[in-house]
């Protein structure tokens, strides 16, 4: 095992909390009002460049896989798009430190879809774990009123993380069971395509997005598409050094640090509302910050010893 492994591991993790507040900021102060046909059309119309990439650096044919596979991972592509329309309507409704820890339901949920799918089993520990990470979640959804002496659960933005994560452990198994069938950069290529016709489908038949789209680059130009150009980029190469980690340690211990990002996506958050009050601000009084650690810190833990139990 490489000595470096854990801190090439920590790279994903730090920059896809910069992407969440980044889309976070786009939304809410940027694009107030525009912010998810924006995002959503820019993020799933950017792997057009993906596409020339994969077949210019890969010997490997993009055309290399059966016809029926093909529109199995075109729809798995359209399968991610919808989770991250989800994910985008989830960060309008709420904090970027409350939905990135309620997104630790992904591996949750990808355990439980691997064993009709891929045929793998969970162990009782596993299980166990599992309802720790759901402990954690619980715990973050819950909004209280201490004055009132209420106690309510955010529904609206629970419901749209648990289906957005249920989406994204979805595409992951599928997209593992083409893939371990044919190449990764073939099956990445089609993934991404169907990922650029739900752009596509949108932009024709979505007159309110397609509005918004337009509209983004009349009004925000050069500083509205550099901040999602950098969101893309950064969001790749967030993926590009975890695919490089994994092959320096055991991907279960990858996944380890890679549920850190709630993590950093708090600290984050706090310096920004220390440092730039104007981009961002998150709720620092002390029965949420007590409320929002304690929740990350189980989460972590329980991530840890169910990313443990499989290694």
């Amino acid at each position: 095992m490489h000595n470096n492994w854990f801190f090439i591991a920590l790279i994903p993790p730090i920059l896809w909390s910069i992407v969440n507040h980044i889309d976070k900021y786009l939304l809410s102060k940027y694009f107030k009002g525009n912010g998810i046909g924006s995002i959503l059309l820019f993020s799933s119309l950017f792997s057009i460049v993906v596409l020339p990439c994969i077949v210019f650096f890969t010997p490997i044919s993009f055309l290399g896989i059966s016809f029926g596979k093909a529109i199995f991972l075109l729809i798995v592509g359209v399968i991610n798009a919808l989770a991250f329309y989800l994910y985008l309507k989830a960060l309008n409704e709420e904090e970027t430190s409350v939905v990135i820890p309620l997104l630790q339901m992904i591996p949750v949920f990808g355990y439980f879809l691997a064993y009709p799918i891929l045929g793998e089993v969970l162990s009782t520990q596993q299980v166990l774990f599992a309802m720790v990470v759901l402990l954690g979640i619980s715990i973050l959804s819950l909004d209280f009123d201490l004055d009132n002496r209420r106690i309510s659960v955010r529904k609206k933005v629970l419901l749209l993380v648990f289906a957005s994560s249920f989406l994204f452990a979805l595409h992951d198994v599928l997209f593992k069971r083409v893939t371990t069938e044919s190449s990764f950069f073939v099956s990445a290529f089609w993934q991404h395509a169907g990922m650029t016709v739900t752009g596509i489908f949108v932009f024709i038949f979505h007159k309110k997005y397609r509005h918004q789209f337009i509209e983004t680059f009349k009004i925000n130009k050069t500083r509205g598409i550099s901040l999602n150009i950098v969101s893309e980029l950064l969001y790749i190469l967030g993926n590009l050094a975890n695919s490089f980690a994994t092959l320096l340690a055991p991907v279960a211990l990858v996944l380890v640090v890679s549920s850190y990002q709630p993590l950093f996506v708090f600290v984050l958050g706090i310096l920004i509302s220390i440092l730039l009050p104007s981009v961002s601000t998150e709720k620092m009084a002390l029965k949420h910050l007590v409320q929002k650690i304690l929740s990350i810190i189980i989460i972590i833990i329980g991530s840890y010893f169910l990313y443990s139990s499989s290694n």
